[in-house]
């Protein structure tokens, strides 16, 4: 059971990096209005990005410690609201009207806070992979730097697409290495 959940993290990580790397490049050339195949790349690769969690999880095994457990949980619940905000904007970028759909009094604190989760999950993830020496030490810091560079493309203005893309390449990357070290790797318990 523990290899199956290995591989399918090893299979998962690498295409969600793949995709997100991907998916953020097509939006930037995409120019100011959202690639719709671009932005459904976003939402696979966050919907596979559930399934590496929990094979990142399971092949760190016992080094994992109480801040891969947080890693997992913060990141997955993040992760699947980053996916239910993403599955919008699928919609949005097709031409629908959904601005409403995050300013009700239920969703908006869910749109703010869930990629906050996401963000926070990500972090742990990468210190995490740093601490537990079960992956390489740069595939934990590639994911640190990607995520706090995504997180800062918010704030970032009219670069915002730009400052995504490298954040992407970081994060995917980060991803790519940890699913390809799967198969060279040994689990700690053994």
């Amino acid at each position: 059971m523990k290899e199956a959940i290995a591989r399918m993290g090893c299979i998962t990580s690498i295409l969600s990096g793949i995709l997100l790397v991907c998916a953020h490049s097509l939006n930037l050339v995409a120019g100011e209005f959202e690639h719709i195949f671009g932005t459904f790349l976003v939402f696979v690769a966050h919907l596979l990005l559930v399934f590496a969690f929990f094979g990142l999880y399971s092949f760190q095994g016992e080094r994992n410690g109480l801040l891969g457990f947080f890693a997992m949980i913060l990141g997955n619940i993040g992760n699947i609201i980053v996916t239910a905000i993403v599955f919008v904007e699928i919609a949005q970028a097709s031409g629908e009207k959904v601005d409403h759909v995050f300013t009700t009094a239920v969703t908006e604190p869910i749109y703010t806070f869930g990629p906050l989760l996401f963000v926070l999950g990500m972090i742990l993830l990468g210190v995490s992979m740093i601490r537990g020496k079960v992956f390489p030490r740069f595939s934990g810091y590639l994911l640190l730097i990607g995520t706090i560079v995504f997180a800062a493309a918010s704030v970032s203005g009219d670069s915002q697409k730009i400052v995504e893309v490298i954040g992407a390449l970081f994060t995917g990357v980060g991803f790519i290495v940890s699913g390809l070290k799967f198969n060279e790797l040994k689990r700690p318990s053994e």
